[in-house]
């Protein structure tokens, strides 16, 4: 059981209402961020943007999320993201050597930037000059900072659902959460 209440629908602000029964699924971790009602509509929007309004690759995206979740150790944050993973392209090898991504043959160079810098950003909050520097490569200063802010939004969200200890749902990892998503622009 999570440790704080989920947000009661009728005590929920019409806009969260609406914002809560539009989707297909409501997840267990929107329902504990939504007792913060004013902060879950702008946070709502900014999850939203980061799957429909970024430039960077999804794969990319995907990949700082699950690395992030395990850094994190959140198996909630985990379990919904490989089907999201897995509808952007990773492939069931790579999801599955995220823990061991310095050593796995199936990642190519970039990815392994992606993973090294998530794994700094999350360590230390800075990456070293020297990723930085490799990145910046492979990909343009936007797509870094949106990295930077992809890394940070799934981080604050393992802290809520670590710290709140949120549920999986019985159907967790069975759904794609992105599969009702508008397509990118």
């Amino acid at each position: 059981m999570a440790l704080l209440p989920y947000l009661d629908s009728k005590d929920a602000s019409p806009e969260v209402q609406k914002l809560l029964t539009g989707r297909p699924v409501v997840l267990n971790v929107q329902r504990m961020t939504a007792n913060a009602q004013k902060i879950f509509v702008q946070r709502s929007r900014l999850s939203n943007a980061l799957f429909t309004q970024t430039t960077i690759d999804p794969r990319l995206r995907e990949l700082a999320i699950l690395r992030t979740a395990k850094d994190c150790h959140s198996v909630y944050e985990w379990t919904q993201h490989v089907p999201a993973a897995r509808h952007v392209g990773l492939t069931d090898q790579q999801i599955s050597e995220i823990d061991n991504w310095q050593s796995a043959p199936c990642f190519t160079e970039i990815e392994r930037l992606v993973l090294k810098f998530t794994d700094e950003v999350n360590e230390s909050v800075k990456a070293s000059r020297e990723t930085l520097e490799a990145l910046k490569r492979h990909l343009s200063p936007g797509e870094i900072i949106e990295l930077l802010i992809i890394i940070g939004h799934w981080r604050q969200t393992a802290s809520i659902l670590e710290t709140t200890e949120v549920e999986l749902e019985e159907f967790a990892g069975k759904i794609d959460i992105l599969a009702n998503m508008p397509p990118r622009p």
